[in-house]
């Protein structure tokens, strides 16, 4: 004889007497009190910090390399942009976090728990959104100012092409844009979260798109590398700061492209997570 289990519900009429505003806000401050304690959360910051560190190694080694440079040679380098080097490891620590956010749930099976407590699917997944986007937020921007200003300081006076910035007001429009790219990612991160449902596919997925694809785009042709690099979300933020970039975008279509990943990746997540049994 086996005897099956099933979860306790909040019956329609207990449902219903609670406002969703209210169970919005339960919601969101329960999301960012668990951000805040797991232990992924500070590891995935420090791989962030990490990656901003090198990347400003690496920028003070070119550095030194331009200085010994002759004027043909230093024609022909690079900008020292930390949107090339920096951010892209930086979207995708922070992205992770954003993942685990949904797929330890899955993992640990505490999103049973969690459905209990707020039995309103899309509520769940808006307020664990608010709280990923938020992370996104505060994490970009942190990591953004340091990177721009370690940039900033160690170039100094130097010219173009290495410096991409005459002033240092110049780079304020690149700091937003990728500050905003990072708070995306998170999100997006979520979305994919919770369709893949495994923290391993989750990441692996992520670290495709941010990682992997800008790579594998510089193998293309040179007509195919700028069609599928410019709609690749590390290369999106100079075009939405505009400027000078060898992308195809104007800042409205990156905007848009930007929020086409962010309603294709929560809205298939939403949708798993209305219509898929979680246990």
């Amino acid at each position: 004889m086996t005897t099956s289990y099933r979860l306790p519900t909040a019956s329609n009429a207990e449902a219903a007497a609670v406002p969703d505003a209210r169970v919005f806000r339960d919601a969101v401050a329960a999301e960012a009190m668990r951000i805040r304690t797991l232990r992924s959360t500070y590891a995935f910051l420090a791989g962030g910090m990490a990656a901003t560190l090198l990347g400003m190694l690496i920028l003070f080694l070119l550095i030194r390399s331009f200085d010994g440079a002759t004027a043909t040679d230093r024609a022909n380098y690079e900008t020292a942009d930390p949107t090339v080097v920096v951010m892209p490891f930086v979207m995708f620590f922070v992205g992770s976090i954003g993942a685990m956010s949904i797929t330890t749930e899955f993992t640990t099976g505490t999103i049973g728990p969690g459905l209990l407590a707020v039995p309103r699917r899309r509520v769940l997944l808006g307020a664990k959104a608010t709280v990923v986007g938020a992370t996104g937020i505060l994490t970009g921007l942190f990591f953004a100012l340091l990177s721009f200003t370690g940039a900033t300081l160690l170039l100094g006076d130097r010219p173009a092409p290495l410096n991409p910035w005459p002033d240092w007001t110049d780079a304020l429009p690149t700091v937003i844009s990728s500050t905003l790219v990072v708070m995306v990612v998170s999100i997006v991160a979520l979305g994919l979260g919770t369709v893949l449902r495994s923290t391993a596919s989750t990441l692996v997925t992520l670290g495709g798109l941010i990682l992997v694809a800008p790579i594998f785009a510089h193998f293309l042709p040179t007509t195919w590398q700028l069609r599928f690099g410019s709609i690749l979300l590390p290369n999106l933020a100079p075009q939405l700061a505009g400027g000078n970039h060898p992308y195809l975008l104007p800042p409205a279509a990156a905007a848009a492209v930007l929020a086409a990943y962010l309603a294709v990746t929560l809205g298939a997540g939403a949708l798993t997570l209305s219509r898929r049994d979680v246990l």
